[in-house]
């Protein structure tokens, strides 16, 4: 059976100076660091959190700026477009504006050549007739 003598209390004894020694020497200080250890990690968990927030908060930014530049590069775009087919609806509208001038023109001096050729040909023609009834009646024709 088991005996209850002075052994007993100088193993507990031991045991709690061991206790103590090792508590003072080894625990204490293993348990500060890891301590210091957990508060380092939180502490850069949460600056790890916050910059992962302001990268968001500018990636958000980039990409608002992003969609605006779209946006206004979209808008110029339409405008120049329609700058460009105002401008082509303009020189079209000159250009038949001068065809049309120009055949205008023409038909004008058609019809002048026509009167000067038809005036032309009326004196043209008195002076053949002169001559041919001149031929024909072998005299002079006043």
């Amino acid at each position: 059976m088991v005996e209850l003598n002075f052994t007993l209390l100088y193993q507990v004894g031991g045991f709690f100076i061991l206790y103590f020694i090792l508590n003072a020497l080894l625990y204490k200080p293993v348990l500060k660091i890891l301590e210091e250890r957990d508060k380092n990690i939180a502490g850069t968990k949460k600056e790890a959190e916050a910059l992962e927030a302001e990268l968001q908060k500018r990636l958000l930014e980039y990409k608002n700026k992003l969609n605006e530049a779209k946006t206004k590069a979209q808008e110029e775009r339409l405008r120049l477009r329609q700058k460009g087919l105002d401008k082509e609806r303009e020189i079209l509208e000159n250009a038949q504006k001068d065809s049309q001038d120009s055949l205008m023109e023409a038909k004008e001096k058609l019809v002048k050549d026509v009167k000067s050729a038809l005036t032309q040909l009326k004196e043209e023609s008195k002076i053949i007739s002169k001559d041919i009834a001149e031929k024909i009646l072998e005299r002079k024709v006043a």
